[in-house]
């Protein structure tokens, strides 16, 4: 009789020690789980278990599930967001809400557990082994749904991955860094409802773009490139291009003459012609309807004309004549074409001004000066495309031909114009 009462003694204190170990295990665990741990960077989602334990308040001890809104119930009613948060983030917010009724209530008398991790649908998709719906719990990012889901397949395009958001907004992911630079701020974390998907890769095509484009250089473009690519990449066209004459200098020597004006205005596509590894992409300048205005103005250069321009206008679309210029002696020269077209061209008559006129050549003296100051307009005579407009240097002592034509050759020059 005495031996049955010491066993029953003994086995009550045993239980009592039991529900004391786990008592301390409880706790410590909960503390691990909020105080630094790597569960306290678990970013919490939908279907998640938790319980919330109040110290000293173990009849309000209670057991939530993180609902599809992302709110979980508390202990003393209502209801606080869950999803997103941290363990600690949330044990934060719980203690503001709880101490709006219970005021005495110590920060550390309230722990936060997850009891069990709820299951949320991911896809991955594209290049991959084994694409599809996958079930998973827990942190999901990248890596993680790309093991899942079996590797990549030898053609995954490693620069273009993306994810698609259950709210169709779509986060670029760059695999290469992620994988071969160990660049970890691509390994996003995805939530239920997302979608990886890894395109095929495509080759890079690397070519010349030159010319009169908006951005002229080498360019290094994925999948099928054709000339409306290569010229997008590049910014498009300038305002000087020749869309009549535009050239593909080919890998293997060949050229290729392309129209575009047939491409772009009359989307004739059997202009659009492919480009590969190698090729080069030549847009010339376009010469008709363009005059240059050289000399002593404020910007010389080729510019565009349309319908009617004179000499004043042009020398105001190179910003005006500088302090230096000698507008007594302007000089027009007009080159004509060795045909009979250019014989029409010569016998166009002008009037109150000097020319000094050669076979296939004129160059005409302007008086600025009277044209500006005194008014007489008819110094201000319209100009023909490929006109080239010379403002001479103020110390020019007379009009002397040779010297003229020797410097308006060399400024040509600089824009890798001959005068022919």
């Amino acid at each position: 009789m005495l031996k049955r009462n010491i066993s029953s003694k003994n086995l009550k204190y045993i239980i009592l020690l039991l529900l004391f170990l786990l008592l301390i295990i409880t706790f410590t665990f909960s503390s691990f789980a909020t105080e630094g741990s790597p569960i306290n960077y678990y970013v919490l989602s939908t279907n998640d278990v938790l319980e919330i334990r109040l110290w000293g308040y173990p009849e309000l001890t209670s057991t939530t599930v993180i609902q599809p809104d992302g709110m979980i119930s508390l202990p003393l009613g209502g209801q606080i967001d869950a999803a997103g948060k941290t363990l600690e983030e949330l044990r934060t917010g719980i203690v503001k809400e709880l101490k709006k009724t219970l005021t005495a209530l110590e920060d550390n008398k309230v722990s936060v557990t997850v009891i069990s991790f709820g299951t949320f649908n991911i896809s991955v998709l594209g290049e991959i082994h084994s694409p599809g719906l996958y079930p998973l719990s827990g942190k999901v990012d990248v890596l993680k749904a790309i093991s899942v889901a079996a590797g990549l397949t030898d053609e995954a395009g490693l620069k273009n991955a993306m994810i698609i958001r259950e709210n169709q907004e779509i986060t670029p992911v760059d695999l290469e860094k992620l994988f071969n630079q160990n660049d970890l701020s691509q390994n996003y974390e995805l939530n239920s409802g997302d979608s990886l998907y890894i395109p095929k890769a495509f080759a890079i095509t690397n070519i010349s773009i030159a010319g009169e484009v908006k951005s002229p250089g080498l360019y290094s473009l994925e999948g099928k490139v054709d000339i409306l690519k290569a010229i997008s990449a590049c910014g498009g066209l300038t305002q000087k291009a020749n869309l009549k004459n535009v050239i593909i200098n080919k890998y293997n020597n060949e050229v290729i003459q392309v129209d575009l004006e047939k491409l772009i205005i009359q989307n004739d596509l059997t202009q659009n012609y492919p480009l590969e590894t190698g090729d080069s992409l030549f847009v010339p300048l376009a010469l008709d309807n363009n005059v240059y205005v050289l000399g002593e103005v404020k910007k010389p250069g080729l510019y565009a004309i349309e319908e009617v321009c004179t000499v004043v206008e042009a020398i105001s679309l190179a910003g005006g004549y500088t302090a230096n210029a000698r507008l007594k002696s302007c000089v027009v020269i007009r080159k004509f074409p060795h045909d009979e077209e250019g014989l029409k061209m010569r016998t166009v008559i002008l009037k109150d001004v000097k020319v000094i006129r050669e076979k296939y050549e004129q160059v005409i003296e302007i008086n600025l000066e009277k044209i500006l100051k005194d008014g007489e307009l008819a110094q201000n005579i319209t100009l023909q495309p490929q006109d080239i407009v010379f403002v001479p240097i103020r110390p020019l002592s007379e009009f002397d031909i040779d010297t003229i034509l020797d410097v308006v050759t060399t400024g040509l020059g600089v824009y890798n114009v001959l005068l022919k």
